[in-house]
């Protein structure tokens, strides 16, 4: 879960829309600038179900005492959100190998960036390390299994599958800054251009408006692309887990949309 601010409240926003709206941030890709998505298919599945593993948890979210709210997703535990993960792994699978391929990836890219091995307790970093080792097989297998499919055989090397994770992990952080409700700029790294070649793409909202952003340089075939994504108002705090769920799901549902054009 992610939240907007809204005054004192905030709107909240499960983890499968946010993925939702990654998923069509990829969709709209490609240009002269940008190449197109391969496999289109399975990468787009792969970004929509970025975070299926959260299902579960979205219909009962715990709280966070310190915040008198729901745990957002940066708030859980090792052993909370490495469940979560193989969870997210094994679901997608029943879709197909290379989109659950896409979601072991991407807890590549989500430890490598948010996890601190250094300072974390050494249970939590042990258990993170079995966690991506399982993984690394589980990716091996993946490649392994589509090497004699004639869809895939061309496109598997080790360049063409980090392009990919690159191109997830862009959308990724683009639909938390729109889901958090950008006012003013971000910067996304790493990302994906022609070839090998990588380029950093700034959001910024000029009025301060975070329902229309500027993209810099601009990665979409369309002149302007308008994605959508959907929250509960959740309104004050709580210190009953009970009682907070039960005002999510009597909650307002908020439909966030938002529009991003061409500098």
């Amino acid at each position: 879960m992610l939240f907007r601010d809204v005054g004192k409240d905030v709107i909240a926003i499960p983890q499968p829309s946010h993925a939702w709206l990654s998923g069509q941030l990829l969709r709209a890709w490609g240009n002269g600038i940008f190449a197109p998505v391969i496999p289109y298919e399975e990468v787009c599945l792969g970004a929509e179900l970025h975070d299926i593993g959260w299902l579960s948890w979205e219909a009962a979210p715990t709280l966070n005492p310190q915040t008198a709210r729901p745990h957002s997703f940066q708030e859980l535990g090792a052993a909370i959100h490495t469940s979560l993960w193989t969870e997210g792994v094994r679901r997608a699978l029943a879709f197909g190998r290379y989109p659950a391929l896409l979601v072991s990836l991407h807890a590549d890219t989500i430890y490598g960036s948010l996890f601190n091995f250094a300072k974390a307790p050494p249970e939590d970093a042990a258990l993170v390390r079995r966690f991506l080792d399982d993984q690394h097989r589980f990716q091996s297998a993946c490649v392994e299994a589509m090497t004699d499919n004639p869809r895939y055989a061309t496109i598997l090397s080790p360049q063409a599958i980090e392009r990919n994770r690159l191109l997830v992990a862009a959308v990724d952080r683009m639909s938390l800054q729109i889901g958090w409700g950008l006012t003013s700029e971000a910067c996304i790294p790493n990302v994906p251009t022609i070839g090998e070649a990588r380029t950093e793409i700034r959001l910024h909202s000029l009025s301060g408006d975070p329902a229309e952003l500027v993209v810099d340089p601009w990665p979409f075939a369309a002149d302007h692309v308008e994605v959508v994504c959907e929250g509960r108002l959740l309104r004050g705090r709580f210190t009953d887990e009970r009682a907070m769920r039960q005002a999510l799901d009597n909650a307002e549902t908020v439909t966030i949309p938002t529009v991003l054009r061409h500098p």
